[in-house]
């Protein structure tokens, strides 16, 4: 089975929580942030293409923050996240493999890319999770707590999430109810989804704190 994979970078969003700014082309140590992600699946063997989602007057810039000899592709977005992700697919109708990734976490790794996609050809789907450290309530639409659930069961989930890619697109052809990752709407077909360890810096920048936060895991990476 060919180990080929096209991966998909979410950059459309509107970065209403970034004070006006858009998170992609925010500075994360000399480079934008959207250059960090873009570089990574450019060293990694297996992802033979990147098709990244975003505005139209934004296209060149995403192609300039590509690494050079990179094969980049530009589609715009929709909208809702899986209809940016469907644009991403109808410009690579025929993967063997599908990566899908915010383009708001900069700091993936190439060992976090190999792991997913490990996970993916195991079981045809495969996403990174961390153990949820905090104490987690129910709440009513008042606010009053209704149960502390049990975080024992719970994962936070990043990206890139990995997809056979024929299994991808049958979900955005049958899916039509909104989700919050191609993950659930592989899950509503009835197919067993994979989770592998993620990494703490795998983080996604929504706020400006958060790039703050991206800025102490890049120092302590490259110290």
């Amino acid at each position: 089975m060919t180990q080929e994979a096209v991966a998909i970078v979410l950059a459309a969003g509107t970065s209403q929580r970034m004070g006006g700014a858009n998170k992609i082309w925010a500075d994360l140590g000399g480079r934008p942030v959207l250059a960090r992600s873009l570089a990574v699946f450019a060293s990694v063997a297996a992802v033979t293409r990147i098709v990244v989602v975003a505005p139209l007057e934004a296209h060149a810039a995403v192609r300039e923050a590509a690494p050079a000899g990179t094969s980049v592709t530009c589609v715009a977005g929709g909208a809702r996240r899986q209809d940016s992700v469907a644009a991403g697919l109808a410009a690579a109708p025929d993967a063997a493999w599908y990566l899908v990734h915010d383009g708001a976490r900069p700091l993936l790794t190439v060992d976090l890319v190999a792991r997913v996609l490990e996970g993916a050809r195991a079981t045809g789907a495969a996403i990174p999770v961390l153990p949820v450290a905090d104490t987690i309530k129910r709440v009513d639409a008042d606010g009053r707590v209704i149960e502390t659930v049990d975080r024992g069961t719970l994962r936070a989930v990043q990206t890139p999430q990995a997809f056979e890619g024929a299994l991808l697109r049958r979900a955005h052809a049958e899916v039509r109810e909104d989700v919050t990752d191609d993950a659930a709407m592989v899950e509503r077909l009835g197919v067993f989804v994979m989770t592998v360890p993620g990494e703490p810096a795998n983080l996604k920048v929504t706020t400006p704190p958060d790039l703050v936060l991206a800025l102490a895991w890049l120092a302590e990476r490259e110290a």
